[in-house]
This record gives structure tokens, sequence and C-alpha cells, in this order.
């Protein structure tokens, strides 16, 4: 009798462990989203406050978790609506405002910013009217776009983390160049993105329209 009572307390916390686990997976990604989302004014007013130790380890943890809550949810098969929503709004808010701040700051030039923040605007406006009139186009990132957005991370990271005061470990004739070559890969990859876009926006759509005529 109690060796049955005992296996019974013992399935049923077996059973919650399950479903805690269940819901867990169902949910950790979107926390990872809205932590992430949380995090970016935070870094933004550090950077501007000039306190860049601190918005170094806040856009390190949002840049991490960007790759993990998306991995996370591929990998549970747990992809939401609040995740296809929430997560590209965190990626631009982040990226934006981190490049907006930045530029603010004096850290970066503000060209850079404004190639940058041009590009996600175009990107943005496309996919807005993929959803206004219902255009039969998918727009997901290219291999490129991913190749800049890797430029774009690790240029505000290596930006925050040689302003902190380590750049004085370098030489002048070290630290400029490599602060330049990294501008100009960036950006180079920004606009060759943007016109990937825009590319494959128009010729999508003209082949539709064409196709809608016949």
């Amino acid at each position: 009798m109690g060796y049955t009572v005992l296996e019974y307390i013992f399935n049923l916390f077996l059973k919650f462990v399950c479903f805690m686990v269940i819901s867990l997976k169902k949910i950790f990604p979107n926390l990872l989203t809205a932590l992430r989302l949380l995090v970016v004014p935070f870094t933004l007013v550090a950077i501007l406050n000039d306190k860049l130790a601190l918005a170094l380890g806040l856009f390190t943890f949002a840049a991490t978790t960007d790759y993990i809550d998306g991995f996370l949810a591929r990998l549970w098969s747990v992809e939401s609506k609040f995740g296809r929503i929430f997560d590209p709004i965190a990626d631009k808010t982040l990226m934006i405002g981190s490049y907006v701040t930045l530029a603010l700051a004096g850290y970066i030039p503000v060209w850079l910013m404004y190639l940058i923040v041009g590009r996600d605007i175009l990107i943005l406006a496309g996919g807005l009217l993929v959803y206004l009139l219902d255009l039969p186009v998918r727009l997901s990132p290219f291999f490129l776009s991913k190749l800049n957005t890797f430029f774009q991370l690790l240029f505000v990271w290596l930006v925050l983390l040689l302003n902190m005061g380590i750049y004085q470990i370098l030489t002048p004739d070290l630290y400029h160049p490599m602060i330049w070559l990294l501008i100009y890969i960036t950006a180079t990859t920004t606009m060759l993105s943007g016109i990937e876009y825009t590319v494959y926006f128009v010729r999508k759509n003209l082949r539709s329209l064409l196709e809608n005529d016949k």
C-alpha cells in the first residue's frame, strides 16, 4: 500500500516536472525577446551618459539573446506570433538606437548612422507594403543581410569596448585604421544588402504584375 502511494506521488511529480518543462519551452524564447526589448532603452541611456562598460554589458546580453531565442524557438518548434512580431522590433530598436546614440555621442560618423537607419527604414517600408497590398513577396533575410547584421553588431561592440579605455593599449597607428576598416566594411555590406533587398522586391513584384496582366 505504502509503495503504491509513493509510486503515485512520484508519477504525479514527474507529470508536474514535464508540464513545467513544456511550459518553459513555450515561453522561454519569448521571455528572452521581451528582456532584450526591455534592455534596449537602458543600453541607449548608458551610451548617452558615457557609461560604456554598462552599455557594453547590456548590448552583449541583447545581441546574444537575439541569437539564442531564435535558435531555441526553431529547435523546440515553438515559434509564436509574439516572436514573429516583437523579435524584429527588438532587433531594429537595438540596432537603430545604438547607431543613433553612438553618432549623437560622437563615437561614430553621422553618415554611417544615416546609411544604416536608411537601409532599415527601406526594409521596414517594403515589409509594410507587402502586408498592406498583400503582395506575393516574402522578405526573408539573405546571406548578405545576415553578414551585414554580423558586422553591424561587431562594429558597435568594438566601438563600445575600445572607447572604454582599452584603446590606450593600442597605438593610434593601429587603432584608427582598424576602426575605419570596420566602418567601411559595415557601410559596404549595408549598401549591398539594401540594394539586394530592393532588386529582389522590385523584380518579384514586377513579375507578379506582369503575370496578372496576362
